[in-house]
C-alpha cells in the first residue's frame, strides 16, 4: 500500500486523526481514526520506550 488516506468504512477522502493507546509500561500504539465515521485502524505503528504518557496542554495554533 502506497497511500492510506481514504476510510475503508465510509470512504471519507481527507485523511485521519491519530490516537495513542498505551499497551504496557514501555509501548504505545499509534492508531488512525476517521474524523467522519469514527472507524479506527491499527496499522502497526508503535512508539517505545515511553517515559511519560500524560498529555499536557500546549500552545494552541
Amino acid at each position: 500500500m502506497e497511500d492510506f488516506r481514504i476510510c475503508l468504512s465510509c470512504e471519507y477522502e481527507r485523511g485521519f486523526h491519530v490516537s495513542f493507546h498505551k499497551r504496557d509500561d514501555t509501548e504505545v500504539s499509534i492508531r488512525l481514526i476517521c474524523p467522519n465515521c469514527g472507524q479506527s485502524y491499527d496499522i502497526g505503528w508503535q512508539e517505545s520506550p515511553v517515559k511519560l504518557f500524560k498529555p499536557k496542554k500546549g500552545t494552541q495554533y
